[in-house]
């Protein structure tokens, strides 16, 4: 089995002792338009980071970033070779200044279902969590515990109709929509008497940034209650028994339906 892994994006590469280039090509979306761009770059870029994605019209876009194999090639050079294949409609390639390469071609980040998308370092979004806490004291874990709550029911009135007519058993694909998405590595069980989940979030973002002050992963305890009171359709209430901010090895959430009924 392959080790699972984070996913390496590449807004920007630097490399300041390799001649980097990056290759944007605007394809045929058919069978074999990408193997014959890759045929024909393949031998001369040593490819580190790539991407495809169909943007309709019968269109797709390839990006990459790779390093030039041999010192006589260039970017122009790399552009004409692209050009030769026929399915290639459009094709540019930049190339590094003195190591550094950033991603002119995108402005953004957008999700499969359209959606924009920006990034944020893990622990500056921490810091930021830690700054209101101590701002605010509890009343700033209320803060994050409701912003994460309503983020996440907002979230899953979206990602409902993916999961069926019966998402409730359909808990762990649940998780690792957030988990995909960078909140950490996540796993889910339910109690034998079915009163109660147990979420186990490994690496959450949330304690990337070492607390001073002893709180607990509130944002995330929110994003607990709202995912799976949208998932069950039933009002949850959630308690972290484990936190990483408090030396736990991963943060555990126990959640339990808020009427005290069994889960539906």
């Amino acid at each position: 089995m392959i080790s699972r892994r984070r996913r390496v994006v590449f807004p920007f590469h630097y490399r300041p002792d390799k001649k980097l280039v990056h290759i944007v090509a605007e394809l045929a979306d058919e069978p074999g338009a990408l193997a014959s761009l890759l045929t024909l770059v393949g031998s001369r870029v040593n490819l580190e980071g790539t991407t495809s994605y169909n943007v309709g019209d019968g269109t797709s876009i390839f990006s990459g970033f790779g390093e030039i194999v041999s010192s006589s090639e260039t970017a122009s050079s790399i552009q004409s070779l692209a050009a030769l294949s026929r399915k290639v409609r459009r094709c540019q390639v930049w190339e590094s200044e003195e190591g550094l390469l950033v991603d002119t071609f995108h402005t953004g980040l957008q999700t499969g279902l359209g959606e924009p998308y920006i990034m944020l370092p893990a622990s500056g979004l921490a810091h930021t969590f830690e700054k209101i806490v101590h701002r605010f004291g509890t009343g700033g874990e209320t803060i994050l515990f409701m912003e994460g709550k309503e983020f996440a029911e907002a979230r899953f009135s979206i990602y409902r109709p993916m999961l069926g007519a019966r998402p409730e058993r359909r808990i762990k694909e649940a998780t690792h929509i957030f988990e995909a998405l960078g909140y950490g590595s996540s796993s889910v069980s339910t109690s034998q008497s079915k009163d109660s989940l147990t979420l186990t979030v490994e690496e959450c973002f949330e304690c990337t940034k070492g607390s001073t002050n002893g709180r607990t992963c509130a944002f995330m305890r929110g994003v607990a209650v709202g995912s799976f009171s949208a998932l069950f359709r039933q009002e949850m209430t959630a308690k972290e028994v484990k936190c990483r901010l408090k030396g736990g090895k991963a943060c555990v959430f126990v959640l339990t339906p808020a009427d005290g009924h069994a889960l539906q």
